[in-house]
């Protein structure tokens, strides 16, 4: 996982700089480009990766704290959140959604391709589907999926590639946005990604890690308000989206926040997914 970004950290903080990791998605644009633009000090290292990828280095010890899948810090123990900052929907999120060549309740058994890259969407869609319908599919694992394959029922899709997709598979297949279908049948939040620290390195470097989530919190409110034309340019030049279609993702279908409703909706999710026997006890 290549080093893209080495920010010298304040003269007050001493020792090492934390490694962070960061999701390469658009989605973290309003959280990365303050900092990348020099308009916050980020007193760390950052990697940029795939949620999937970045939990894997979590788990192995190379990466201290960063954004991480909510399915995988769920997974675990012996995780420190970041305060006020998560990735997450009220309703539509745009960029997680799945579509189907049949009506949803036919996909008993069915093939669905899914994504390696994050863990909560697709446990997320499992829960959904059970939940509501009583269908357990048959989810295979594509590096990008799609419904070229006829055996193929349906295909999960997230992130820049939800969003370049969407207005093409809208036209032909079933969708659902799976952040507005949680919010319809729980009224909570969906929380898809976090911020957090392993346990370890937290105490040892309490300084450090606050200071690190100061900056990210204050980037995420640059990033959504005085820098926000910058984010949506930056989001259009990497996906050729439309930036009217753009800046609705970022003001009115992504929330950042991380408030108690947001707790509410992860702790149901976690119960869901323990019901369902997706979800073990947490790991070390």
């Amino acid at each position: 996982m290549p080093l893209l970004s080495n920010v010298t950290t304040n003269s007050v903080l001493s020792g090492p700089l934390p490694r962070l990791g960061q999701i390469s998605f658009i989605n973290c644009l309003p959280v990365v480009l303050p900092i990348e633009k020099g308009q916050v000090e980020l007193p760390a290292q950052t990697y940029y990766a795939s949620p999937a990828e970045l939990n894997k280095a979590y788990s192995g010890g190379n990466l201290d704290l960063g954004a991480m899948s909510s399915f995988y810090y769920l997974e675990r123990s012996g995780l420190e959140l970041i305060t006020d900052l998560s990735i997450s929907s009220d309703g539509p999120v745009g960029s997680v959604l799945f579509f189907s060549r049949v009506a949803p309740h036919k996909l008993n058994g069915a093939r669905i391709a899914a994504p390696a890259s994050s863990a909560t969407s697709v446990n997320l869609l499992r829960v959904l589907l059970l939940e509501q319908l009583n269908v357990r599919p048959e989810i295979v694992i594509e590096n990008e999926p799609s419904l070229d394959n006829p055996k193929t029922a349906g295909a999960l899709l997230i992130g820049d590639r939800a969003l370049a997709f969407d207005g093409d598979w809208a036209n032909k297949y079933w969708r659902a946005d799976l952040g507005q279908w949680w919010r319809i049948q729980t009224g909570l939040p969906m929380v898809f990604g976090l911020w957090a620290a392993r346990n370890d390195w937290a105490a040892r470097n309490q300084q450090q890690f606050q200071a690190v989530a100061a900056a990210l919190r204050s980037a995420r409110d640059y990033g959504l308000n005085s820098l926000l034309p910058l984010v949506v340019n930056e989001a259009t030049n990497r996906t050729a989206l439309p930036q009217s279609r753009l800046q609705r993702y970022y003001q009115a279908e992504l929330n950042f926040q991380l408030t108690q409703k947001h707790h509410d909706g992860l702790q149901l999710f976690r119960e869901l997914c323990q019901h369902h026997g997706l979800l073990a006890a947490p790991k070390k």
